[in-house]
């Protein structure tokens, strides 16, 4: 499983999150398949995963390539990349907002990742 190996901090509001991206390059079976992990950091009893099955991971891109998967926000054509911070905050915003509390406790296995991304406003991501 490729990930970024330590967790990154994203600041939301004036609360922490730790994050990460990850996928497995070498999951043929289950390709495309990749998830976020989103950790409150005030609440790392909580762990949240936002599993993607249709969003095709750019297996051999690091985190600012602004290489990615083309789709549409909108009506505008824009490239996709998990990788990214910027569509990162986006997911978390969606989750803690409608999904789940940063105070709950436990694993959260949220696999509907792809409908997340067309609630938002992403189409033609696969």
């Amino acid at each position: 499983m490729k990930n970024r190996v330590r967790l990154r901090v994203m600041d939301v509001d004036g609360e922490k999150y730790l994050w990460s991206y990850n996928y497995d390059d070498m999951d043929f079976y289950n390709y495309p398949y990749s998830y976020y992990l989103f950790v409150p950091e005030n609440n790392k009893k909580l762990k949240v995963r936002v599993y993607f099955t249709r969003y095709s991971p750019n297996m051999n891109i690091d985190a600012y390539s602004d290489e990615g998967t083309p789709c549409f926000y909108g009506e505008e054509k824009i490239i996709l990349n998990l990788c990214r911070p910027f569509f990162a905050r986006q997911i978390l915003d969606y989750v803690f907002n409608n999904l789940c509390s940063k105070s709950d406790v436990g694993e959260i296995n949220i696999k509907d990742g792809d409908n997340i991304l067309y609630e938002l406003g992403y189409r033609d991501f696969d």
